[in-house]
């Protein structure tokens, strides 16, 4: 997802900014894409994704990086003014998957925990949607921490 973004970002935009993706500048906790623009006055723009449907990631994590990594970590660099939060559901279908032959579940569909409760992928957009306006309130400035979502479950 990072390098499919960062390279279409390139050949649209190049002549206005310069993306920066993670493993380019590794020695240091960076944001997956980095937004140089070409005018200094217009600042950076950091760019956190993480497919929401991985394993390794549970609900309140996925929320809580929102001020514990964007915020906290990436926002508070010279010039950084704008975080965008990008999550994407990657491979799940739609709804559960149930065998008509064994009434057993074949596949999940997204599924998180968030303060003890289920949620689906819409559900865990509002709940990061309402983080990043309390977390942008308490940034101060003219700074900005956006979600955008990507679903790309089967239809």
């Amino acid at each position: 997802m990072r390098n499919w973004l960062s390279a279409r970002m390139r050949e649209i935009g190049s002549s206005h900014y310069e993306v920066i993706r993670e493993q380019e500048v590794a020695v240091e906790n960076r944001p997956d894409l980095r937004v140089h623009s070409r005018n200094p006055e217009f600042g950076l723009i950091s760019v956190e994704i993480k497919l929401a449907d991985a394993d390794h990631w549970n609900g309140n994590t996925l929320v809580n990086k929102i001020e514990t990594q964007l915020a906290n970590q990436y926002m508070h660099e010279n010039g950084s003014h704008t975080g965008f939060y990008l999550l994407a559901n990657a491979a799940k279908p739609l709804k559960k998957e149930i065998d008509s032959k064994t009434g057993k579940v074949k596949r999940r569909a997204f599924a998180k925990k968030v303060a003890g409760k289920n949620v689906n992928f819409a559900g865990l957009l509002t709940l990061c949607d309402a983080r990043a306006a309390a977390v942008t309130a308490g940034l101060g400035g003219n700074k900005l921490i956006d979600v955008i979502a990507v679903d790309l479950s089967e239809r």
